[in-house]
């Protein structure tokens, strides 16, 4: 059973995989150009004997000698993957719909491979989030390249299945890369090895499994980052795991699509824009949605942009405190490409610089960071920045975006400026609320004060020592796993009024807001 329903619009942002050339075309294309070097040194060897000219031999032999032994140092190095972030566009919005219906046809692995086109390697969103694999063996069909000595970057002999799944909002600041001593500290429990993918659950002979069809892609990633068929429930380590999912609607039978209005059917309503982006009324999807999956608190299915992990045992406190602001020459940066928004955070910014020095980079500012240079980019924050301003574009219940959690994963301090439940998503005393200071002049004092103390400034990094923020496909896959354990279990049905609960009930404020204005200008705009 299918559902049929109209797209509504978001602006969206994309990421696109840049695989790493193939090592096996690398080797032969070197031995190559090594066979033609030797070639043309031979020949030009002869010739300065034949015109003894000694010196020019002697040339000619050091040459040869230093290509030789580049190439080698060449062929002994590794292809490490590289991922380069893509432009932004703009795109339908995406609903899918659930069915318990189990077909024949066996479906695959979806795993997002290096250098291929298929139904599971969609155009992807810009981070790099990875799981662990099986200690021994690699998977079918992927590129394997050794382990850099000098280098952390994760390889595919560390990890043997790529994702780049869905991070959606605004993509103003660059991702960091996943390395390996994020995945040396982290809890072994977040990560799941492979399992076997039983075929036979994918088959009619099985009506217990759930089959989950998505309906348009998301953020034009075609498995919403999650992944196509049974395996990513098995890969994620599930409680409840005989579901599968797909986006191909032709694998429904064409008989069968008049069949919409079955009770059997649960429909959802995927969302990860706040409402204050959506374009008309929505009014017209009420009393069809059975469940959500979006950024709010109070979906059926959160969705964060990210999770706080509170670590096993807490990381060693050496005998020196680091101190975070030790080297930092400047105050506070800002990343943006998105220059005029609903919330007004331009008009906070430019308010604030009365009192403190802002750098500006991105579209709606003078500096400028490569995003494709998304690790130097980080680094360049964490070396002189005290201070990151993670100001949403929008005001709404809930929403707070990536601009926090990559923010808390470096060594700066987010400032954010929104209407997150921040106390829930973040760990304590490691952001500053703009909105909890009386007037913007108030919150500039504050950050002058904590530039000139580096005791108070310190303290916003002790939750490092006992939680932490990873990049895991974990963080994408948990609602997926509540969404089959809830399948199997959850019989009732409901529907949602859709203007009231997401739009209504989201509560969003703009600059005009009598609250944020008075904050913002110290008086009520009309």
């Amino acid at each position: 059973m299918k559902a049929r329903w109209l797209p509504h619009h978001c602006y969206c942002r994309q990421a696109h995989l840049v695989t790493t050339i193939v090592w096996s075309f690398f080797a032969t294309t070197t031995c190559f150009i090594a066979t033609t070097t030797c070639f043309i040194a031979t020949t030009t060897c002869f010739i300065t004997i034949t015109m003894n000219k000694l010196h020019k031999f002697l040339i000619a032999l050091v040459t040869l000698t230093v290509l030789i032994v580049t190439i080698y140092l060449l062929s002994a190095n590794d292809v490490p993957i590289i991922l380069l972030p893509m432009k932004s566009f703009r795109h339908e919005g995406t609903l899918f719909g659930i069915s318990e219906e189990t077909r024949n046809k066996k479906t695959q692995d979806p795993v997002i491979k290096r250098g291929t086109q298929s139904e599971g390697n969609p155009e992807a969103k810009e981070t790099l989030m990875t799981h662990l694999p099986p200690k021994s063996g690699t998977s079918q069909g992927m590129v394997t390249a050794r382990q850099p000595s000098s280098s952390e970057t994760i390889t595919s002999k560390d990890i043997n299945s790529v994702h780049l799944p869905l991070q959606p909002g605004d993509s103003h600041l660059p991702y960091e890369e996943l390395n390996l001593k994020q995945i040396k500290q982290s809890p072994v429990d977040l990560f799941k090895e492979t399992p076997e993918t039983n075929d036979a659950l994918n088959t009619n002979n099985n009506p217990q499994l759930k089959k989950i069809l998505f309906w348009n892609d998301g953020y034009s990633n075609k498995h919403f980052g999650f992944g196509f068929g049974r395996e990513p429930f098995l890969r994620a380590g599930c409680r409840v795991n005989t579901c599968f999912t797909t986006g191909d609607r032709s694998r429904f039978p064409l008989e069968e699509i008049d069949a919409l209005v079955s009770p059997h059917t649960r429909y959802v309503f995927w969302m990860m824009e706040s409402a204050s982006y959506l374009y008309g009324n929505i009014g017209h999807f009420n009393n069809i949605f059975n469940w959500t999956f979006t950024y709010r608190l109070d979906s059926d299915f959160p969705n964060q942009y990210g999770r706080v992990y509170r670590r096993r045992q807490p990381l060693q406190e050496p005998e020196e405190e680091r101190n975070y602001a030790a080297n930092k020459t400047k105050l506070a940066a800002w990343f943006v490409s998105n220059c005029r928004t609903v919330g007004g955070r331009e008009e906070l910014v430019k308010l604030l610089r009365k009192w403190i020095k802002i750098d500006q980079y991105g579209q709606c500012g003078s500096l400028s960071c490569v995003r494709k240079n998304s690790s130097g980019c980080y680094s360049m924050l964490e070396k002189n920045y005290k201070f990151y301003f993670s100001f949403e574009n929008s005001l709404c219940q809930d929403y707070a975006t990536e601009k926090l959690f990559n923010i808390l994963r470096l060594s700066v301090v987010p400032v954010v400026y929104g209407q997150g439940n921040y106390s829930m998503l973040a760990p304590p005393h490691s952001y500053i609320d703009a909105l909890s200071f009386p007037t913007a002049k108030a919150l500039a004092e504050y950050l002058i004060y904590l530039d000139k103390n580096d005791t108070a400034y310190n303290e916003y990094f002790r939750w490092k020592r006992f939680h932490w923020i990873p990049h895991t496909w974990a963080n994408v896959a948990k609602p997926y796993c509540d969404m089959c354990e809830r399948l199997h279990q959850d019989n009732t049905t409901k529907v949602y009024n859709l203007q009231q609960w997401f739009v209504q009930d989201s509560h969003c404020k703009s600059s005009y807001s009598k609250d944020i204005s008075l904050f913002i200008n110290g008086y009520i705009k009309r």
